[in-house]
């Protein structure tokens, strides 16, 4: 895809945003960096303001670049512990959540992914609080069903069956800006082993 110049008005925005420093590790003179890579794509959310070492490398794994998914979470949220090593685990559990819309996984595998992820936020440092929080934001609700017993086709049934998925993936998408909120913000009450 051609590489269309960022305007003007755009580029000062985004730089000022960020006082003319990379967004990573604050040094100057930094580059403005597309977050999904599309440099066609001058969304004032898609630009990141990376000197050209931040640029490079994601610091979990230094030979790598940046991944696209986690620059996303942090041009939003713009706290640097997103790309610190310890949010990593985390991330990989939160992923789902952002493939929700264009994945056609049951409801009970999507029930599955968010539990494991509730129940790894309840091991670290105020999980109890995160935990329920994220319990309330993507648990699975009980839902009556009506059902045929005389073991013909159940069309009632199964479009109640498609509704509660629409419904659950409905909110999971719904509520995924709010989920990543919560998991930022409690990356800042951990004390991770390297810093006792």
């Amino acid at each position: 895809m051609p590489r269309v110049p960022i305007p003007k008005k755009i580029s000062d925005a985004v730089f000022s945003e960020y006082s003319h420093r990379c967004a990573i590790c604050g040094s100057s003179h930094p580059h403005l960096h597309h977050v999904d890579e599309d440099s066609s794509n001058n969304d004032p959310e898609n630009l990141l303001p990376l000197c050209p070492n931040c640029h490079l490398r994601d610091q979990h794994n230094p030979t790598r670049k940046i991944d696209i998914a986690k620059l996303k979470i942090f041009r939003r949220l713009k706290d640097p512990a997103i790309l610190k090593p310890q949010f990593h685990p985390i991330f990989i559990r939160q992923e789902y959540l952002s493939e929700v819309e264009s994945d056609d996984s049951t409801t009970e595998v999507l029930e599955d992914l968010s539990n494991e992820l509730i129940e790894f936020v309840r091991e670290l440092e105020m999980g109890g609080f995160y935990g329920k929080r994220l319990q309330e934001l993507l648990g699975g609700e009980s839902y009556a069903f009506v059902m045929r017993i005389d073991g013909g086709p159940d069309l009632e049934y199964e479009r109640q069956l498609r509704q509660r998925n629409r419904a659950y993936r409905a909110r999971l998408i719904a509520n995924l800006p709010h989920v990543q909120e919560l998991l930022v913000e409690m990356l800042r009450y951990q004390r991770w082993a390297h810093e006792a």
